[in-house]
């Protein structure tokens, strides 16, 4: 079902960068993202983040708001945190992600443990397919959903 792939993409979109916020006080940076599934894209510009890669930071759930192919919408349930391990190859990891997608029904999903690649020496960050499981909605909403390819830049 549609709903369920589009909340999948959107949760990955912010798994980009979850865990904890640094202590010290940073300069915020910015993050686009695109998140595919079932045939339709999601994407966004200029999400706001509380510091910038390779520190860890939070992604401002409010200040996302994608635009979706298909008729769907799709909000982020809460901000994730991410963080990054620049070694070899270069990674960005968040904990959970949580997303709420609409079309005609309102289906609640979770993506976890999501790592994304870093491309090259760029901070941008690709990744998937992932799964995402229902955690609220209709018995239309199915259990789970495949979210099939993430990006993400950071700048």
């Amino acid at each position: 079902m549609r709903p369920a792939s589009y909340l999948v993409g959107l949760s990955v979109i912010a798994a980009a960068g979850l865990m904890s916020a640094p202590a010290h006080a940073a300069a915020p940076g910015l993050v686009d993202g695109t998140v595919s599934a079932a045939g339709a894209t999601c994407s966004w510009t200029n999400a706001t983040t509380s510091n910038t890669p390779p520190n860890t930071l939070t992604i401002n759930h409010t200040t996302i708001s994608p635009t979706c192919s298909g008729g769907v919408t799709v909000t982020l349930s809460s901000s994730p945190t991410v963080t990054f391990n620049d070694n070899p190859p270069g990674t960005a990891s968040a904990a959970q992600i949580d997303v709420t997608a609409n079309l005609g029904i309102t289906c609640g999903y979770r993506v976890t443990n999501v790592t994304v690649n870093r491309q090259g020496t760029t901070r941008t960050y690709t990744g998937g397919p992932y799964t995402a499981t229902k955690t609220s909605g209709s018995f239309l909403c199915p259990g789970s959903a495949t979210v099939d390819s993430a990006t993400f830049t950071f700048h």
